[in-house]
């Protein structure tokens, strides 16, 4: 069967040039399409990330990261806390002999550098974006428009990372879920008057969960703060230095004094998830297979090991000259990454509302068991292993080696 591409993928955000570097240096044809244009220089990140030990391993193995480490705060440590009650836990790298526990990293910075990489090797780039497809024998025949009208390709897999509202899981029928939310969440850089020294902070409060994740300058963080959309948006309305003591009030004194707050904005929440991520030579990447809530930052990393799964099959596959849109390849798939995304489907869904009852019963029975937490290293060395994303078998990629 004559194709246009073996591999075609859909969305040029960092899920999907990041699997454009970890297939080019695979004996497949690959393409990489998206409408939208590439970040220029110098454009303001739109949110932090937060990585994990385990893809910034990744990032490693596709030569992404000696371009992004100079831009990547690391996160030494991390405090869970309740404000108005006692009991921390204390996350460090330390702990589990690790350089970090993860780095922060603008969402544009990221984009830029997975791009770079894929400018440098033989993957083609479309600008255009996926508005139809046809199952035919052994090929997927795929419409793309662009600025110079449709044009017809046909290619072996189609990879879907065109993010939460996903065109191409739409236009392959996949079935979606989503859990109703009323929240968005208030983003603002933060400067304080203490030092962070590289400690991120995660503290529930009676408005809704805050993150303080660390910035480039010692005092400097990202602000990520849950609230009601209505709250939210009308706080990110209010001149800075009138939501400044707003947040000071919410968080507490933990991180100093808050000196300033700039450009705050509110982004509307959505949780989605796909209940089967393949299709018909079809399979799903990213936010494109599951967006999930916000709190523990672990929807990217979710993504990125999406990447590495698909990789390792790809890869077997390529060298066994076997076709990279089986039915089998995509239920290997399925099966490698169903578990990972349910267990932490549960964890973001469970996790705020845990945390939302003030009443003085609960709040003191989970301060009780924050300090508890702490006092257990074996229980809290297994959480941080998990939230690094270095839980259970690791392919090459995800070892920082590859291809």
């Amino acid at each position: 069967m004559s194709t246009d591409c073996d591999v075609l993928i859909a969305g040029a955000g960092p899920a999907g040039a990041a699997l454009a570097c970890a297939l080019s240096p695979l004996p497949l044809r690959v393409w990489l399409v998206d409408a939208a244009p590439p970040p220029a220089p110098g454009q303001p990140d739109r949110r932090a990330l937060a990585l994990g030990l385990g893809s910034q391993r990744i990032l490693q193995g596709l030569g992404a990261w000696p371009a992004l480490a100079p831009q990547a705060v690391p996160i030494a440590r991390l405090e869970v806390t309740e404000k108005g009650w006692p009991g921390v836990t204390r996350m460090a790298a330390v702990d589990v002999r690790a350089p970090a526990l993860g780095w922060v990293v603008g969402d544009r910075v990221l984009q830029r550098a997975l791009l770079a990489r894929v400018a440098e090797t033989a993957v083609t780039r479309r600008a255009a974006a996926v508005t139809a497809l046809t199952p035919r024998d052994g090929a997927l025949d795929v419409t793309l428009s662009g600025p110079e009208g449709d044009t017809a390709v046909s290619t072996r897999l189609l990879v879907a990372a065109d993010g939460s509202d996903s065109t191409v899981c739409r236009l392959a029928g996949l079935p979606r879920r989503a859990r109703q939310t009323q929240d968005s969440v208030l983003l603002a850089q933060l400067r304080t008057d203490r030092p962070h020294a590289g400690t991120a902070h995660e503290r529930f409060a009676a408005s809704g969960p805050m993150a303080l994740l660390p910035g480039c300058a010692a005092g400097d963080y990202t602000l990520v703060w849950t609230l009601p959309h209505e709250r939210a948006s009308d706080l990110a309305a209010l001149p800075p230095q009138h939501l400044a003591p707003i947040a000071q009030e919410a968080f507490g004194w933990r991180a100093g004094k808050f000196l300033g707050l700039s450009n705050p904005r509110s982004v509307r929440l959505a949780e989605s998830w796909l209940v089967q991520a393949t299709g018909e030579r079809v399979l799903a990447i990213g936010n494109a297979a599951n967006t999930l809530h916000p709190i523990a930052a672990q929807g990217f990393n979710l993504g990125l090991r999406d990447v590495a799964a698909v990789a390792g099959l790809l890869a077997a596959a390529a060298a066994g000259q076997d076709d990279p849109g089986a039915a089998g390849l995509l239920a290997a798939y399925q099966r490698a990454r169903q578990d990972d995304w349910r267990q932490l489907r549960q964890v973001t869904g469970w996790l705020p509302r845990l945390f939302e009852n003030p009443a003085p019963p609960l709040a003191g029975a989970r301060g009780l068991g924050l300090a508890a937490l702490d006092l257990l290293a074996p229980v809290k060395r297994r959480l941080m292993t998990r939230a690094m994303g270095l839980g259970g078998a690791q392919n090459r990629l995800q070892r920082g080696r590859w291809p």
